[in-house]
């Protein structure tokens, strides 16, 4: 039978009240699954984990790819998509690494990265749901204001789910079962997702030296003015 393998990119579990908290994780794991199903966390940098992938002896016939990201839909949003892949320059991937070895946790490029380098199974599909940049810590700094306003001390992340947010982890969980179970023609139909569409990495600053410059030269003239 195929080996699939669901991940969950950005999961918190020190976050209750988070949609990629605890809670998808409990129901996930609820399955029912067959024992060719495996659910991970993948709550670390892209590179480590294709590092991972490429290491070890594992292969996956198909991979959904579980995370929260910015494409401009409502927010709490939850879709599925199936990856079709493009091309991006060496200087576009590069981006992407330079961004995924500052610590930034992103689905979008993991999955560039990892296409990069060959990991992913014909079969990669995502399960998306759409927050902006900022909802994870909007959502602590909400909770410090709660204790702090109610004049009382509690561990952050211990909030229970909001009536939305729960429905959200549903949703979640109902595509992550159809991505993974699901006949490959069944899901043909999902939307494609290329990397043309995804989120650019964030803008940074970026310094080239001047052709032609002599830093002894400076050094010189010092001395000259001595």
């Amino acid at each position: 039978m195929a080996r699939v393998l669901i991940g969950i990119v950005g999961y918190y579990q020190f976050i209750r009240g988070y949609a990629l908290g605890p809670e998808l994780m409990a129901r996930l794991q609820a399955g029912p699954w067959s024992d060719t199903v495996s659910i991970k966390e993948m709550n670390w940098g892209p590179i480590a984990i294709v590092q991972d992938f490429q290491a070890s002896a594992e292969k996956y016939d198909r991979v959904v790819l579980v995370g929260a990201v910015d494409r401009g839909l409502l927010p709490g949003t939850v879709s599925c998509r199936r990856w079709a892949g493009g091309v991006l320059d060496n200087l576009a991937v590069q981006a992407r690494v330079f961004e995924a070895v500052t610590g930034v946790i992103s689905i979008d490029n993991l999955l560039i990265i990892g296409a990069h380098f060959n990991v992913w199974p014909e079969e990669l599909f995502t399960v998306e749901v759409q927050f902006s940049e900022s909802i994870l810590s909007d959502l602590v700094l909400a909770e410090i204001e709660v204790d702090r306003l109610a004049g009382q001390m509690a561990v952050i992340g211990e909030r229970p789910l909001t009536a939305d947010n729960s429905k959200i982890v549903q949703r979640i969980v109902e595509l992550s079962r159809r991505a993974a179970l699901d006949s490959i023609d069944a899901l043909q139909e999902l939307p494609p997702l290329t990397a043309e569409q995804l989120t650019p990495v964030a803008i940074v600053s970026h310094y080239k030296f001047m052709d032609g410059y002599r830093p002894h030269r400076q050094a010189n003239s010092l001395e000259q003015a001595k």
